[in-house]
């Protein structure tokens, strides 16, 4: 009998439950659009409390420090080879789309 390299193949036990594993992970770090929107309204939130109570300059370094986060993300998309639209919503839902996980 010969062994079967290559996609058609059947995978053995350990391959499967590796697969299986790999299926679980990528499940659980899936973000959404919705939570990506949820995730921008909790961040203005969050910054406008910080006008409110700690005054402009707190709200400009907190707002300063997503706007930082979210050009680093775009930059490292874009580097990864997406472009366009494509590239600016791959780089919303990696700074916004922590809150599908809430």
């Amino acid at each position: 009998m010969e062994e079967q390299d290559g996609p058609g193949r059947e995978l053995n036990a350990y391959e499967r439950v590796l697969a299986e594993d790999r299926r679980v992970v990528r499940e659980m770090f899936r973000v959404s659009i919705g939570g990506a929107h949820a995730g921008l309204a909790i961040t203005v939130f969050i910054v406008v409390l910080f006008a409110i109570i700690g005054g402009t300059v707190w709200a400009l370094i907190v707002g300063g420090a997503v706007a930082f986060w979210f050009a680093v993300a775009l930059i490292a998309v874009v580097g990864a080879g997406r472009r366009g639209w494509a590239a600016v919503k791959r780089a919303y839902l990696l700074t916004f789309g922590w809150a599908g996980w809430l």
